[in-house]
């Protein structure tokens, strides 16, 4: 049996979950990967065998940084990509038979669905929302996103079902929602290891820093070194090159044994942010984020789970985080959450086979 995997390359949180649930599925199910993140990710991220086809089916939000949407580039773009995706159906569905694809799964991008469903193959979305959600918030600003919306509708529409991780947006388009617990990954406490890499003073605190790819270069990152009880970790360099901030090779420590180690982490609010510091323990101090549709459901979860620290955006670019980080350390670490989701996503999706 082979399932023809569809990742949106925005960002990687899509594809460490997917890595996650593909991890849990049967090694005698074959499984295809169609997405536009580099190979290398998955050689890192996947125990399971798997081959690659490079995809390039949706654009996700076109980003000017990590919390700000450029909403007319982002229609710009996905109106090409979606007018390319129309004349690529045929081969598309071509594709799917001359390699036997018996399942298509997609986290989220809405064309793997007209693909499935011309192609007469059963088919999965695996998400907390979809791009449906996250286009809708600015159809207020810019009305040309009517037909984008529209084609997106009857797109996911088309899914046999949808595996809805939670905490999950309603979603309700769908003709099938099956609810999934929390989907990623624990890690293994390395603090000791961290000290002695990075030299830093045993008995210090340390946060970690995951702003993205896109990057926060107007923050104020010099002064870190004002927080001088604190080192910091982060897999991208910041300007300013402070002398508490340490650039980690995640081929030596894992991102999830990081955010098992730290007493925080500082990012923006993502799904796979907020799942792997509730399954860690971790508190998370995160800023907010406009026209987002996820935002408001991820921040309820942290605020209901009790490990989430709210900073405003003056504050966070200024590294006003002073009160956040003490509010944090008085708390302490939470008990970590348990959850199967990975194993439960994945054998819904064998159950389809």
């Amino acid at each position: 049996m082979k399932i023809a995997y569809f990742i949106t390359a925005h960002g990687y949180g899509h594809g460490v979950r997917s890595c996650s649930i593909i991890n849990q599925i049967s090694p005698d199910v074959e499984i295809v990967l169609r997405t536009a993140l580099p190979q290398q990710f998955f050689l890192e991220e996947l125990k399971h065998p798997f081959e690659i086809c490079y995809a390039d089916f949706d654009c996700g939000c076109i980003q000017s940084d990590s919390i700000t949407v450029d909403i007319e580039e982002t229609l710009r773009c996905y109106r090409k990509i979606s007018a390319d995706n129309r004349r690529k159906l045929e081969s598309e569905v071509r594709w799917c038979k001359e390699n036997r694809i018996d399942l298509i799964v997609s986290d989220i991008t809405p064309f793997a669905f007209d693909i499935a469903a011309s192609a007469g193959i059963p088919s999965a979305a695996i998400s907390n929302f979809t791009w449906y959600d996250i286009y809708g918030e600015y159809l207020g600003q810019d009305a040309e996103f009517r037909p984008v919306l529209d084609e997106m509708y009857n797109q996911y529409r088309k899914a046999d079902i949808m595996l809805a991780l939670s905490p999950p947006l309603p979603m309700n388009y769908f003709k099938q929602i099956v609810k999934i617990p929390l989907v990623g990954r624990t890690g293994v406490d390395k603090r000791e290891q961290i000290y002695e890499k990075y030299q830093i003073e045993k008995g210090k605190k340390i946060g970690l820093i995951y702003v993205g790819d896109f990057g926060m270069n107007d923050a104020a990152w010099k002064n870190l070194e004002t927080f001088t009880e604190w080192e910091f970790l982060g897999l991208h360099s910041i300007p300013g090159k402070p002398k508490n901030y340490h650039l980690v090779n995640k081929n030596l420590i894992g991102y999830q044994d990081l955010t098992a180690s730290v007493d925080v982490v500082i990012s923006k609010i993502g799904y796979g942010v907020v799942a792997e510091c509730m399954l860690n323990g971790t508190p998370l101090i995160y800023l907010p984020r406009d026209k987002f549709a996820e935002y408001p459901v991820l921040e309820a979860s942290v605020q209901n789970w009790g490990g989430g620290y709210l900073v405003p955006v003056n504050k966070f670019f200024s590294l006003n985080w002073e009160d956040a980080l003490n509010t944090a350390l008085s708390k302490g670490r939470l008990e970590r959450l348990s959850s199967d989701g990975a194993r439960f996503a994945a054998r819904e999706l064998e159950n389809l086979l």
